[in-house]
């Protein structure tokens, strides 16, 4: 009788030994799956980042001409050259 006990043992060991392997492989798995798919919403927000910081840096460039600067000043703060007639047009009704 001593060595089916010993066998049963075994055998139970190995059981309880297997169910924790696939329990903590199964937990690994949804683990590594939430990470790639962060992976993957971070590499999103870094190309938006990216495009975001590329059209700052022109829009800087913009700023650094004249051209770009006295359009602002005519289009946004209403600003004429001297002997220059600033003329508003209302919308039609």
């Amino acid at each position: 009788m001593g060595a089916k006990k010993k066998i049963k043992i075994g055998r139970v060991l190995l059981l309880i030994f297997l169910v924790y392997f696939i329990y903590t492989f199964t937990v690994q798995q949804f683990k590594i799956n939430d990470l790639r798919r962060q992976e993957m919403e971070l590499s999103r927000e870094i190309n938006r980042l990216s495009a975001e910081r590329e059209k700052l840096k022109k829009e800087i460039e913009l700023l650094n001409t004249e051209s770009y600067i006295e359009e602002l000043a005519r289009d946004q703060l209403g600003l004429v050259k001297p002997g220059e007639i600033l003329y508003k047009v209302s919308p039609g009704r």
